[in-house]
């Protein structure tokens, strides 16, 4: 189910149980969590990429995209790029920024930085924020959801 919110979420996940005692309300909403964080630990360490799976995928179209751009630097660390409709953009590979704001915005390189960063032989996965790393995924997942004693 996809929702706008982690309340709307438990709302719904816990639609059987809200007319029941609070003690049992609680104990239904404590195992969800710990269903939940279980799935997402077993997803986080399923990963074999070194960012989500839905970054990857995002990556691969950047990189689809980029096969169509044509690179020219500036300097080591600025570049123009022109897609495939002539439009001119610029990159700053080192203040990681370009002239669409994708870059700074998602904190994930756009199709024209990994266009940059592949021209350069550069790592991509080392111009993706911290939080889009499989390492920050699992670590959020490293402690344990417990009952509560009777």
């Amino acid at each position: 189910m996809m929702t706008s919110n982690i309340a709307e979420s438990f709302n719904a996940a816990l639609k059987a149980a809200r007319n029941l005692p609070i003690d049992i309300l609680v104990e239904c909403l404590r195992s969800l969590v710990q269903k939940w964080v279980w799935n997402n630990s077993n997803n986080a360490n399923g990963t074999f990429t070194k960012v989500s799976t839905a970054t990857e995928n995002e990556l691969r179209d950047d990189i689809v995209s980029k096969m169509k751009y044509e690179v020219l630097p500036f300097n080591p660390i600025e570049y123009q790029v022109r897609d495939e409709k002539g439009t001119n953009f610029t990159v700053n590979i080192h203040n990681r920024t370009g002239t669409c704001n994708r870059f700074q915005e998602d904190e994930m390189p756009c199709g024209h930085a990994v266009a940059v960063i592949e021209k350069r032989n550069l790592g991509v996965y080392d111009y993706y924020a911290k939080f889009y790393k499989t390492e920050t995924l699992k670590a959020m997942y490293e402690e344990n959801v417990h009952p509560s004693p009777p």
